[in-house]
């Protein structure tokens, strides 16, 4: 599955899911609220029904209105209270809210309750008869606080954005940590495919080098016994003809047997050894095929770097590389810097040669692609190919003109 798809299969239906909880929470809040109101208003209503006999009492005790209203006046869900007779003129009042009553005769009914907003707050206001004695009537007006009710509506709105936030945030990472998986696994796939692809191609060019080779080394070897005879019996000017003949017969024959070498699968024998030691060996080598005067090979390591390797196929690799940027190289400095890092050795070679041009920059390490006039295209392939025997991995950066750098990580340092 693309990555593209991938999103379109997971993230469009977590999407979706997100709505749906969300429209779904938001109806369900909106129907615990207004259950919740109607609950506390049916116990608003309950508490003035049990208001007004408490006051029908007073006033058959012959309380005045004041001394009733200062009793509930410290009650702090009582915003105000007012006692009207039955032509509805204001017999007496109280009020938290510093000599304000909000009641308009013209908007009230016999009975009812109503909410209305203040700078306290929501107000459940609730408007009733009673009769205190017989043939008597008044009315109570009395306002409740909504407060407590708003702070518990406040307190799940924030929960319920909370929760919606934490589940979004952990879905987005557990999609995330799918989609990580998922495009590991295609890259993963993608070079398994890749590597059996390479390894049926070299099986291939395997089959047909040992094949080739096998038809070739008979008549060479005719050849060369040709030539031996004719070194006999040659005058004596033309020897050296023959001999150069053989030579160069001999050359095809090495040739051959170094392709056959090369393409056959590779057998580690591991050892520990020291990779500042190899590199000094390599180095002595060279120097007797390259001149080190001009060009300079150093290498550095913060601590000692010993490598659990086959001793002989990394020479060779590290012989192959090394041979690279000092073709490449004209004078300056090639610097190896090794490092340990965990469980692995980290070895960068760097050169400052003339670079390698990015469209040859992927084909490099392919057999027998070479850019230069003697090359076979056999050194970097063999390089690469030991490398990852050991399970490592080798990788390129170069920029034309401005010198090359290979990366070179290798398990079990």
């Amino acid at each position: 599955m693309k990555g593209r798809n991938f999103l379109l299969f997971f993230y469009l239906p977590f999407l979706g899911i997100l709505i749906i909880f969300f429209v779904l929470s938001s109806l369900n809040r909106t129907y615990i609220k207004n259950q919740t109101e109607d609950l506390v208003k049916e116990q608003l209503q309950a508490a003035a029904e049990i208001l007004k006999i408490n006051i029908s009492h007073f006033l058959r005790e012959d309380y005045s209105v004041a001394e009733i209203f200062e009793s509930y006046s410290g009650k702090e869900d009582i915003y105000y209270i007012a006692l009207l007779d039955e032509d509805k003129n204001v017999l007496g009042w109280s009020s938290r809210f510093e000599g304000y009553l909000p009641l308009s005769l013209h908007t009230v009914e016999e009975e009812g309750s109503w909410i209305i907003d203040s700078p306290a707050g929501k107000i459940f206001n609730f408007f009733s008869p009673f009769s205190p004695d017989e043939g008597k009537n008044c009315y109570l007006y009395i306002g409740y606080s909504l407060e407590s009710l708003q702070e518990m509506i406040a307190y799940s709105r924030r929960n319920f954005f909370l929760i919606f936030g934490l589940i979004f945030v952990i879905g987005v990472i557990l999609f995330l940590g799918f989609y990580q998986l998922q495009r590991s696994y295609l890259e993963k796939k993608e070079e398994a495919e890749v590597e059996k692809a390479d390894k049926e191609r070299y099986r291939e060019i395997s089959a047909f080098t040992s094949g080739v080779g096998h038809e070739i080394k008979n008549p060479l070897n005719s050849l060369s016994l040709l030539f031996e005879l004719l070194h006999k019996k040659v005058p004596e000017e033309l020897q050296g003809d023959v001999a150069l003949g053989k030579e160069e017969i001999q050359k095809i024959s090495r040739i051959i047997d170094q392709f056959s070498t090369n393409l056959k699968p590779i057998e580690l024998n591991t050892e520990r050894f020291s990779l500042a030691e190899m590199v000094s060996t390599i180095k002595e080598s060279l120097s007797r095929e390259y001149d080190l005067s001009e060009v300079e090979i150093r290498y550095f390591e913060s601590s000692s770097v010993y490598l659990e390797a086959d001793k002989g196929l990394m020479s060779q690799a590290f012989f192959n590389l090394l041979r690279n940027s000092l073709d490449a190289s004209e004078r300056g400095v090639i610097s190896i810097h090794a490092q340990q890092k965990k469980k692995a050795v980290q070895v960068k070679i760097e050169d400052s040669g003339r670079g390698i041009p990015e469209e040859d920059q992927k084909r490099i390490f392919e057999p027998f692609f070479s850019t230069k006039k003697k090359g076979m295209g056999v050194g970097l392939y063999l390089t690469k190919k030991i490398i990852e025997a050991h399970e490592g991995k080798i990788e390129v950066k170069s920029q034309k003109g401005q010198g090359t750098v290979f990366m070179i990580h290798i398990p079990g340092g």
